[in-house]
């Protein structure tokens, strides 16, 4: 059995970025552990949002049965050291094949220390585990530096599932309308 996880900064970028895989993955017996290193809290626009509800819905569409909240402050990561950061994960000893998270472009800087901690846990043990990085819509861009994947996954079977987890997200769903596919509504 493929042993996963996925290193997630926020609550939805485990299905912005991977959803459609994870679907797949769920599909296919994969054991997926999602990590998401922040506490699930973000403020917008001096509005606090609690997503932490809403990422467990998501994750029950898409077939993840275990999740844990990290609890670092959102968009705070660079005052933690990655030391305490590694060492948050490395502790859950959930032994991954595969590691799923951001990618080195991303604008969000709790992205792309995301992505340290992943290179940091993965390094080889007593096994080597592979890192896949996904993109969040518009992180990379905004940086001006474009994703450039090379390894591509067939979602088209799962796709609607990852729009459905999505629309989960009721403080999201509404920003990023413009990337669905269909007019998947924002439901509970």
């Amino acid at each position: 059995m493929l042993n996963v996880l996925v290193l997630a900064a926020h609550a939805d970028d485990e299905t912005l970025g991977s959803g459609g895989y994870l679907a797949k993955l769920a599909m296919n017996g994969a054991n997926i552990n999602l990590v998401v290193m922040s506490d699930g809290k973000i403020t917008v626009r001096d509005k606090l949002i609690d997503n932490s509800l809403h990422l467990k819905k998501a994750c029950k569409v898409l077939g993840i049965k275990k999740t844990l909240l990290l609890g670092f402050k959102d968009q705070k990561f660079d005052s933690y050291t990655i030391a305490n950061l590694a060492n948050s994960v490395l502790k859950l000893k959930l032994r991954p094949d595969l590691i799923l998270t951001h990618s080195q472009n991303d604008l969000n800087k709790d992205h792309r220390i995301t992505l340290e901690v992943a290179k940091i846990i993965a390094r080889p043990k007593l096994k080597k585990i592979s890192i896949l990085s996904f993109e969040i819509p518009n992180n990379n861009a905004w940086n001006a530096k474009p994703f450039n994947p090379n390894y591509f996954v067939d979602i088209s079977k799962t796709l609607k599932k990852k729009l459905m987890a999505f629309s989960k997200y009721k403080n999201d769903c509404l920003l990023y309308t413009s990337y669905a596919a269909d007019d998947t509504p924002c439901v509970d």
